[in-house]
């Protein structure tokens, strides 16, 4: 018998680098990220995240590639189904995330 995980998997992508990036930034106290939010677009944006050692009353816990996030329920469909990227280049844009454009966007999409 499968004992539950307690978490959801995470359907999102996550490059090799943005993985890499990730694992380095977590302390070994820390049992993940919490992540409360984004600043830009569908497009790309920067994801708000923190190492903390467990969630935030109400934030619904979810694992990829063996890092847990702790997300705020605001923006939970929307990390579920972003891509992750990181690129450390000079000018790169460092951590970033960027997910299917949907309805209320500011991306002015069209």
């Amino acid at each position: 018998m499968t004992k539950p995980l307690g978490y959801n998997v995470c359907t999102m992508k996550m490059t090799n680098a943005a993985e890499k990036r990730l694992k380095h930034l977590l302390p070994q106290e820390a049992s993940g990220f919490s992540v409360v939010g984004y600043l830009g677009t569908c497009r790309g944006s920067t994801p708000i995240i923190n190492p903390v050692q467990g969630p935030a009353d109400g934030q619904e816990t979810m694992e990829n590639a063996g890092i847990l996030f702790f997300v705020n329920p605001d923006i939970s469909d929307r990390f579920r189904d972003c891509e992750m990227d990181y690129d450390p280049s000079l000018f790169g844009k460092g951590l970033t995330a960027t997910w299917p454009h949907r309805d209320g966007c500011a991306c002015n999409h069209g």
